[in-house]
């Protein structure tokens, strides 16, 4: 049985965004560079979009990382040089 997940919506108001990126409110304010679309123009209609959210939250991740750079076939073996490289 898996267990019930929490429901997050596409956009959702700085209350819940707060407590989908696991902070209070106030911490969320301080750090948080993403900002909110503005469906009205009163506060209540702000809403953050979780895509953006997510994306925010991944570029935090000191365990990212980059791609090794790809080598051509028997560079490794020619000390560097591809083969075309050596002729």
């Amino acid at each position: 049985m898996t267990p019930d997940l929490p429901y997050w919506p596409a956009a959702m108001d700085q209350k819940s965004a707060a407590a989908y990126c696991g902070v209070c409110v106030e911490t969320f304010k301080k750090v948080c560079p993403v900002r909110p679309l503005k469906f009205t123009e009163s506060t209540r209609g702000e809403r953050y979009l979780r895509q953006r959210l997510d994306e925010w939250l991944a570029s935090l991740d000191p365990n990212k990382q980059d791609a090794a750079p790809k080598r051509k076939f028997g560079e490794r073996l020619y000390g560097g040089q591809s083969e075309a490289g050596r002729a």
